[in-house]
């Protein structure tokens, strides 16, 4: 009889952990606006030198790409990694999509704005689709896509004044 109340409860757990995965939306989205002391060209060949990158992202262990830099794969620290492809590389756009080793697919987006002072009004936005509902449960617990974004941008904001740019 304890064995039958153990599998009922074990299958009752998974069961909640499944339902709790399928409850919320796959796709989460996360939007920060900063303003950048650089130009928007400084920015934008900042944002496009994927390269680079790895010496100002504190997440990113290695980039490599192709040689016109469409697509790429970076490397985190923690093992993942994301393969990258560029859509849009207009002068105030850039669209980015992504696919990560862990089970997650999105896009990346960047305007950038002059402001008056000649610095950088950048909105970043980040979406990612999680379509496992486990993985989607611990990306709700685990990851915040606007946080990310807010990380980003104080990442890139910091290495372009260590430009001087």
């Amino acid at each position: 009889m304890a064995m039958w109340w153990g599998l009922w409860a074990a299958v009752t757990a998974v069961s909640g952990v499944l339902l709790a995965g399928l409850l919320p939306p796959a796709t989460r989205s996360g939007v920060h606006q900063a303003v950048v002391a650089a130009p928007v060209d400084a920015v934008r060949h900042a944002i496009l030198d994927v390269q680079s990158q790895p010496a100002w992202r504190r997440d990113v262990a290695a980039v490599d790409g192709d040689a016109d830099g469409r697509r790429w794969t970076e490397r985190t620290h923690a093992g993942e990694t994301v393969r990258f492809e560029r859509v849009v590389a207009e002068p105030r756009r850039i669209v980015l999509r992504f696919d990560s080793s862990r089970g997650y697919a999105g896009e990346w987006t960047g305007e950038l704005e002059a402001t008056p002072d000649g610095g950088t009004r950048i909105r970043v936005r980040e979406s990612a689709t999680v379509p496992n509902p486990i993985a989607r449960l611990l990306a709700r617990i685990a990851f915040d896509p606007e946080a990310f974004a807010r990380q980003w941008a104080t990442e890139l904001a910091d290495e372009l004044a260590r430009r001087g740019a």
